[in-house]
């Protein structure tokens, strides 16, 4: 490894031609839109995830809410049903 090392560092020495020819503020450049880039795919993932989660709530609560009425109103009648017969 430390010969593979070796060797790069001297022909980065010797060959004026294999220097970067890039400047440290386009470098910044690519790196920072790479960097959002990168970010903005990511956000935009977790915002499907977060409206496929709202679509599947949503349906959901339109499948149980008639479930749900049904049971408070069962609950209702069995307290009435509880009540009326403790009482006689």
């Amino acid at each position: 490894m430390k010969d593979i090392e070796k060797n790069i560092a001297e022909e980065l020495k010797n060959n004026s031609e294999l220097a970067f020819s890039t400047s440290d503020d386009e470098l910044f450049k690519r790196a920072t839109v790479t960097a959002n880039n990168q970010q903005g795919t990511k956000d935009l993932l977790a915002l499907g995830m977060a409206s496929i989660w709202v679509v599947f709530v949503s349906i959901f609560m339109k499948i149980l809410k008639p479930i749900f009425k049904q049971m408070a109103n069962n609950s209702k009648t069995i307290n009435k049903t509880t009540t009326n017969n403790g009482n006689k």
